[in-house]
């Protein structure tokens, strides 16, 4: 809001770098809460205006955009070669450009996360927090031990990650970080509800403490994360029924999913997919659960053709049988049948009481 007050009232007499900086204000909150379609739009624009500036916010902004986008289509490659151009903005003096020097090496975390390389994330993440540490930089030191939280959350090292979780929070509550403090509310729940169905309604009552700002400040992907756990943490609850309450469920998915469409998050748009079609499958709504599925496995494919070096679906199914999909629903909350739809190339299978999807070779 602030920047785009400035934006609209103070641009004809403020400096052409103070109005490039409310710009890339403004394209990272349409990013954020509109999705990379608006965003780009902005930035085109943006780009236009500030063709003189060589080095202005506003190419830091793009590099930022373009990186996010990559993480979310699954483009690791891509992601990586703007990562490095990102760093090499920054000056290779200590001490100075550290905020873009923090920015780069968190980045560079998530493509090793996302990558599934949890103990080079972790040693990038450890490294930073002793950077991070050295300067007196305690926002950046809540957001790394939210990170390393994430880590072992991605990595199925729950019992490791609540004390990482719960450091984060304490650093946020003791300098106001109000949305990241949500963010590693929710990012705690995740963790307890990875450790089985006994603390799913633990998670809950976390995750419901933390929708006020998760919802009135977060992003489309923090209210879409949300969204999916919330559900997650009603299919795990052995005293929810399905059958009786299924919006329950239906309602938070839908809202998650048009949300990561937005952003082309596939993989976490697929698990949105996923859990929707468990639950038309419970309610017999076999139309419902044929589009489902049908869009479950567009998203497959788009992560698939957006792969550089073709190793999505190994991970994606690693990481759906690992920790994202293992929410440890009772067998009478899963599809009664082995499949979801056939017409759709899509299966499910049943692995000890878990259930999982993945789209046939054939």
């Amino acid at each position: 809001m602030n920047a785009l007050l400035y934006a609209t009232c103070f641009a004809d007499s403020s400096s052409l770098d103070d109005v490039a900086l409310a710009y890339g204000k403004l394209i990272q909150h349409l990013a954020v809460f509109k999705g990379y379609k608006e965003a780009f739009a902005a930035l085109k624009l943006a780009e236009e205006k500030f063709l003189c500036l060589s080095k202005s916010q506003i190419q830091l902004v793009k590099l930022q955009l373009l990186h996010d986008h990559a993480l979310h289509t699954g483009n690791l490659k891509l992601a990586q070669q703007l990562c490095d151009e990102l760093g090499v903005l920054a000056s290779s003096v200590t001490g100075v450009d550290i905020e873009i020097k923090v920015e780069a090496s968190l980045r560079h975390a998530r493509i090793l996360i996302a990558a599934n390389q949890f103990s080079q994330a972790a040693a990038v993440a450890h490294s930073l927090f002793c950077m991070c540490y050295k300067f007196s930089l305690q926002v950046e030191n809540a957001t790394v031990l939210h990170l390393l939280a994430e880590i072992h959350k991605r990595s199925g090292n729950a019992v490791l990650g609540i004390p990482y979780a719960l450091a984060s929070l304490s650093f946020c509550k003791s300098f106001n970080l109000d949305l990241l403090k949500a963010s590693a509310t929710l990012t705690l729940a995740e963790l307890w509800l990875s450790l089985g169905s006994s603390h799913a309604k633990r998670a809950l009552a976390l995750i419901h403490g933390a929708f006020p700002v998760l919802l009135g400040h977060g992003g489309l992907e923090l209210r879409a994360r949300a969204f999916i756990t919330e559900a997650k943490c009603y299919l795990a609850d052995s005293s929810f029924s399905v059958s009786e309450e299924p919006e329950m469920v239906l309602e938070p998915l839908r809202q998650a999913s048009e949300d990561l469409e937005l952003l082309e998050y596939h993989k976490l748009a697929a698990e949105a997919f996923y859990l929707m079609a468990i639950v038309y499958d419970k309610l017999g709504q076999l139309d419902h659960r044929g589009e489902a599925a049908s869009s479950f496995r567009k998203h497959i494919i788009a992560l698939e053709s957006s792969d550089i070096e073709g190793s999505w679906r190994s991970r994606f199914l690693s990481y759906m049988l690992c920790y994202s999909f293992v929410v440890h629903v009772p067998l009478e909350a899963l599809p009664s049948e082995t499949h979801v739809d056939i017409d759709c190339d899509i299966k499910a299978v049943k692995i000890s009481g878990w259930a999982t999807f993945f789209v046939d070779d054939g």
